[in-house]
């Protein structure tokens, strides 16, 4: 086991005028011998403690024909263990085990390409009635969610990215064993007793939010990444999410839920060596038992782009347009200088694209700039949402915003100075924020293989130079390429050039 310790000036110090290098202050990481992480921040002031775990999975990791999977397991791993909120733990088995059997006939006689609907409509009374039987033995609430809030947890919920799986909540210093305990009783004895449930509210969801249809930036990453895990919905495909049984999410689970793919955060007012022993307790003999899946390999952060791809969503009524800028991304110090251009383009004040197109011609109502995308793993594209006016054409607001984005690299130098100084401050106040810092150092090293990136990226913001961001954006927006007419899918889905 290595045991590293870290110490350093405090963050506001970092922050100054003194040259020096962006340390993290008080910081302990080491791994348990079967691969777990653990990351622990003291933090002396802290009446709470900030506890972050992150799985390295995301829908980046979909299978094909399976997207949504990840999103449904951060769903479904909350609602306890085999033996944490069951009240039978054998007549549960047996329950669940019923409930399987009749969700698979159901799903069988709806694959018929015309199924009988008396013998439908019997088989969906078997396993409402399974349904009922199987919550009849365990407690009905969300047990982990449940236990952790009657000892003061607060701001307890879960994400997906494209990346990573997080689980995060702020607990009191002395219930941190509780939440240890808690992890480790669901992440190795997982039962997903509430799994058809929260299968139905993650495709109400879906549902509210899209109709089940693609979003404009999904549209766009199929154009990028076509065939790709990238080009599937990270909420999930209603059809794929409906044939994925709580079997087959068991199944996944048991694949990727792993201590060498996990990791701990926790930052607090608590000595590292007793958060140590602690994973030990919970978690230093877990071995499980299924052969771990085979490591993804690290993105060369090289664009799949050659040129600009746009893409244009509604009709003329409510214009959105994307575009897509290849951006190579082979340092720390590139993916700062992006970060700033990033700033500038969502300044009010400081961005050509906002005095072009929302003050002076007012064709535009917002725009947002974001770089690093489709995700950390493989950060190749520099994002741009134009959301527009009433009535203006799609390719009016690409032409306009193009011209636009070439004055970024002959803004004033003050005007880049001070989105040096935005992005620092981001970045600077994420890590001054305790649940913010854990869940930073948490997916930095689950996902890039290092807790330090934000503190190296802050460095690098430090140290950037005004002419370093003149080269970034004449490199990403700096020459007109030659694009085609942005391909427009309208509100009743028929695509127009």
């Amino acid at each position: 086991m290595r045991f590293l310790p870290i110490f350093s000036l405090l963050l506001g110090a970092c922050l100054g005028s003194t040259p020096g290098p962006v340390l993290p202050p008080n910081i302990y990481a080491y791994t348990l011998a079967n691969g777990l992480r653990v990351i622990v921040a003291v933090r002396p002031e802290l009446q709470l403690a900030a506890v972050n775990l992150s799985v390295d999975l995301g829908s980046l990791d979909d299978p094909i024909g399976q997207s949504g999977i990840a999103h449904m397991l951060e769903h479904t791993t909350l609602s306890g263990a085999s033996d944490v909120g069951s009240l039978d733990p054998k007549a549960e088995a047996i329950a669940l085990a019923e409930l399987d059997r009749a969700n698979r006939a159901v799903d069988q006689a709806k694959s018929n390409s015309d199924p009988d609907s008396a013998t439908l409509a019997d088989l969906e009374r078997w396993f409402d009635q399974a349904q009922r039987a199987a919550q009849a033995t365990a407690e009905d609430r969300e047990v982990i969610g449940s236990r952790l809030e009657a000892h003061g947890a607060v701001g307890l919920n879960a994400t997906t990215s494209a990346d990573v799986t997080q689980f995060f909540t702020s607990i009191p210093t002395a219930e941190v064993n509780l939440w240890l305990s808690l992890e480790a009783a669901r992440l190795r004895r997982p039962i997903f007793r509430r799994y058809y449930l929260e299968r139905n509210v993650v495709l109400r969801e879906i549902a509210g939010l899209t109709g089940g249809k693609p979003t404009c930036q999904e549209l766009l990453l199929r154009d990028i990444f076509p065939g790709s895990p990238l080009a599937q919905s990270m909420a999930g495909d209603p059809k794929e999410l409906s044939k994925i049984d709580r079997t087959a999410a068991l199944a996944y689970f048991h694949r990727f839920y792993r201590p060498e793919r996990m990791v701990i955060a926790v930052v607090g007012n608590l000595q590292p060596e007793v958060i140590r022993v602690a994973c030990e307790k919970y978690f230093g003999d877990w071995r499980p038992e299924a052969t771990a899946d085979t490591p993804r390999s690290r993105s060369s952060h090289i664009s799949p782009l050659t040129g600009l791809r746009t893409r244009s969503c509604n009709s003329v009524r409510n214009p959105l347009v994307l575009m897509a800028f290849p951006q190579d991304t082979t340092s720390t110090a590139q993916l700062a200088a992006a970060d700033v251009l990033a700033e500038l383009i969502n300044s009010e004040d400081l961005s050509p694209l906002n005095r072009r197109l929302v003050e002076s011609q007012m064709i535009a109502w917002n725009i947002e700039a974001s770089p690093n995308n489709p995700s950390q793993k493989m950060p190749g594209v520099f994002l741009i949402h134009l959301y527009g006016v009433s009535g203006v054409a799609h390719q009016h607001l690409i032409d306009e915003a193009q011209e636009a984005l070439r004055e970024l690299s002959s803004l004033p130098d003050a005007d880049i100075q001070g989105g040096i100084f935005a992005a620092e401050m981001r970045i600077a106040s994420q890590l001054d924020d305790p649940p913010s810092l854990a869940s930073l150092l948490a997916a930095n090293q689950a996902v890039q293989g290092n807790w330090e990136a934000s503190f190296e990226r802050l460095e690098a913001l430090r140290s950037l130079s005004i002419e370093a961001v003149r080269m970034a954006a004449t490199r990403i927006f700096g020459s007109r390429p030659d694009v085609s007419k942005a391909v427009v899918e309208d509100e009743a889905g028929e695509e127009h050039r």
